[in-house]
């Protein structure tokens, strides 16, 4: 199973969104994405909540890694 850092990615890449895009429309620095990204720290769940409202994912998929399909 991907850890949640993968699963952003995917959701960034499936967007079409550089790591500076992404990391601009969720607010935060695009360091702090590549972290998160490449495992190194972990996302609040308050990002993961916007992150999964704003781009239409499952939370649970986003957080857990539960209900693979999840990407709208």
């Amino acid at each position: 199973m991907i850890g949640v850092g993968e699963r952003i990615k995917r959701v960034r890449e499936e967007r079409g969104l550089s790591v500076e895009e992404f990391a601009k429309a969720i607010g935060i620095s695009p360091k702090k994405l590549e972290e998160f990204e490449k495992g190194i720290s972990r996302p609040c769940d308050a990002t993961l909540v916007y992150i999964s409202k704003r781009f239409n994912v499952d939370y649970r998929w986003l957080a857990l890694g539960e209900r693979e399909a999840a990407l709208v």
